[in-house]
């Protein structure tokens, strides 16, 4: 009897731990987060430079639990003075709100205008 009740104690956490894991994105979910993330991008980098023209997501990894998103990807975009990138990770609601952000990784002009700005986007 103590054998079962246990065994059906640990399936139960199983399943259960199972459940609040991250599951991947779904297309639309994979789209919104991009959308989100574009805007989560930009606010981190205009602390050094402002962005004045298009923006470009690639989304590396994307996943979403309860309710938020946890997402990698490169930010690309325009400034006045040509292109710039940033490789992030970051972690936001799915209405954007609550978002930390860490950059894993900038373009050299990116790196440079950190340094001259005196402003290191490491992590929010």
């Amino acid at each position: 009897m103590i054998k079962k009740t246990l065994f059906a104690a640990a399936a139960i956490l199983t399943l259960s731990a199972a459940a609040a894991h991250a599951a991947p994105c779904t297309d639309d979910q994979e789209a919104t987060a991009g959308m989100l993330a574009a805007g989560i991008g930009k606010t981190a980098v205009s602390k050094v430079v402002a962005v004045t023209g298009k923006q470009m997501v690639n989304i590396e990894a994307c996943e979403f639990r309860a309710g938020s998103y946890q997402v990698d990807y490169k930010y690309n975009f325009l400034a006045a003075d040509g292109l710039y990138w940033v490789e992030l990770s970051a972690k936001f609601g799915a209405d954007g709100s609550g978002a930390t952000t860490k950059v894993n990784k900038s373009s050299p002009n990116m790196a440079a205008a950190e340094a001259k700005a005196g402003v290191k986007l490491a992590a929010n």
